[in-house]
């Protein structure tokens, strides 16, 4: 049996699921954060350093082990966010994001937590929470939702998302509008085909397979380079290591190539970059931004989110805050 989530007026949930990670928050409905005590829940709290615009918070950040199940990551969310809840009195909304696609009996294109891509996800957390609003939606989406209402894409029509990590996604922002498309896929770019002589059997995401922090790693490890992450990696291309700068430069011509058509079909006035391999800094921004400012006729402006890693959870509190202003 499940506990309910009690009333209170104003307050909302925010959860973002993520493939290492999963954060939670606590806002009133005005978007002014809600002060709790977490001494006793267990979970560590996010640094303020990862978002300096934010007041401080409650964020709670639990770590998702490797290979840890669907259910069994979703069963500690809950009792985090029940005790949230709880000492919080009630919240009125939830806000989800996580990776993929939401579908009513499944969660597509999210493989990175097993059995994600089996759940039904908003019945679970219907029924794990006892919330009658819960708002669900790819955290790419959400975290371009902020920029779009918060952060560096406010008033910006159009802008483009763009999350550079694991995973690589875009946000196409259209008069202050997250285009979600027929699906919810618009902008998953990570599943465009790579290479003159692609594979066109669908099957892999490969420009997540190729420049995705992950999939470039996994590309320097069978090289024998011996980097084992991207800051190593971008470390050993910035001092002149001959075989880094080759992985590193060779990833950010391909991302730029496909931003390149992105840009050309919306002709963004502002493109901002999120997502964990934007921590590089100029060794990414400084090549990616040069490379689009000579090839397009009209190149746009180009920034870094405003919220970092927080994004998609603001994002997701955006979501929920949304669903109280269209019930009222």
């Amino acid at each position: 049996m499940t506990a309910s989530v009690p009333e209170a007026a104003g307050t909302v949930l925010g959860i973002d699921f993520g493939g290492t990670k999963v954060e939670l928050r606590i806002e009133r409905a005005s978007g002014s954060v809600a002060p709790i005590p977490l001494g006793a829940l267990g979970a560590r709290l996010i640094p303020e350093s990862d978002a300096p615009h934010r007041t401080p918070s409650a964020d709670v950040r639990l770590e998702i082990e490797p290979g840890e199940p669907a259910d069994s990551v979703l069963d500690r969310t809950f009792d985090i966010a029940r005790a949230l809840v709880e000492v919080a009195g009630g919240v009125d909304a939830v806000g989800v994001s996580t990776p993929g696609i939401v579908l009513d009996d499944r969660v597509d294109l999210a493989p990175n937590v097993v059995g994600w891509s089996d759940l039904s996800l908003s019945d679970r957390l219907r029924d794990g929470l006892g919330a009658g609003r819960i708002v669900v939606e790819n955290d790419v989406k959400a975290a371009a939702l902020a920029e779009a209402r918060q952060g560096t894409l406010v008033d910006v029509d159009p802008g483009l998302y763009v999350n550079l990590g694991t995973g690589i996604a875009i946000a196409p922002v259209i008069g202050g509008i997250v285009l979600r498309g027929a699906h919810g896929a618009a902008g998953e770019i990570g599943y465009g085909v790579v290479g003159p002589l692609p594979d066109w059997s669908g099957s892999g995401a490969p420009l997540e397979e190729y420049a995705g922090g992950g999939g470039l790693l996994r590309r320097v490890a069978a090289s024998g380079l011996g980097i084992a992450d991207v800051p190593s990696l971008v470390a050993s291309s910035t001092s002149g290591h001959e075989s880094a700068t080759r992985f590193w430069l060779d990833a950010v011509d391909e991302l730029a190539r496909h931003l390149l058509t992105a840009t050309l079909t919306i002709d963004p006035q502002r493109v901002t970059l999120g997502g964990g391999m934007v921590r590089a800094g100029r060794a990414l921004i400084g090549p990616l931004q040069g490379r689009l400012e000579s090839a397009l006729p009209y190149p746009p402006e180009v920034v870094v989110s405003a919220f970092g890693a927080r994004a998609a959870l603001i994002g997701a509190c955006i979501l929920a805050r949304d669903a109280l202003t269209h019930a009222e």
